[in-house]
């Protein structure tokens, strides 16, 4: 008998339901039927992994997932993530270089006429256009480390945070967009990005 055709179906019914619990319960019974057999199921667990991630409750799962328990029992958040860290480890904030980054981020912003834009979870915004541009120099200029994750989260807390740009859209939005966008490449921008920064 051919159980990953009765899985498949499991998850098919799972995801009719759009119950974050039940589909949750469903993911941990492939994670386990997995490891007995032999990872018969496993492509199963990609296809429920991205439903899992559009229902409700998907950030509160992955923030008490990421939850590590002290020596005394009580147990801290997941760590926030930055732009610029000052030790990959650790992953501490640089303070120092955020700050530097944030103002010649500004002024860019400034001088192109996007400094009154807003957050947007759209890939098309000048404003997302131009931060992915300034990363792709940092990367080139050492700035930021070659093996420096970005992450969506860090991206958000360095326009919001740092560079104290207006919120529009939440971390959420912003992240179910960028998470897995590697990059938004517009030689345009490339080019003025280049300019501002040859004349500084």
């Amino acid at each position: 008998m051919d159980m990953s055709i009765h899985v498949h179906i499991l998850v098919d019914v799972a995801m009719q339901e759009r119950d974050y619990h039940d589909a949750l319960v469903v993911r941990r019974f492939l994670e386990t039927f997995n490891r007995i057999d032999n990872h018969l199921v496993e492509a199963e667990l990609p296809r429920l992994d991205a439903y899992i991630a559009t229902l409700d409750g998907y950030y509160e799962y992955l923030e008490q997932r990421n939850r590590k328990p002290l020596d005394n029992g009580i147990r801290i958040g997941r760590k926030k993530e930055y732009l610029f860290v000052s030790d990959e480890a650790s992953s501490l904030k640089d303070e120092e270089t955020t700050a530097e980054q944030a103002s010649l981020f500004i002024e860019f912003l400034t001088l192109n006429g996007l400094n009154s834009m807003s957050t947007s979870a759209s890939k098309s915004s000048p404003m997302n256009i131009a931060i992915f541009a300034f990363i792709r120099y940092w990367r080139r200029r050492g700035i930021l480390a070659p093996q420096h994750i970005v992450s969506a989260n860090a991206i958000y807390r360095f326009l919001t945070e740092d560079c104290h740009i207006r919120k529009e859209v939440t971390i959420k939005s912003f992240n179910n967009v960028f998470n897995h966008c590697e990059d938004i490449k517009n030689q345009e921008m490339d080019d003025k990005v280049a300019d501002f920064f040859a004349h500084r």
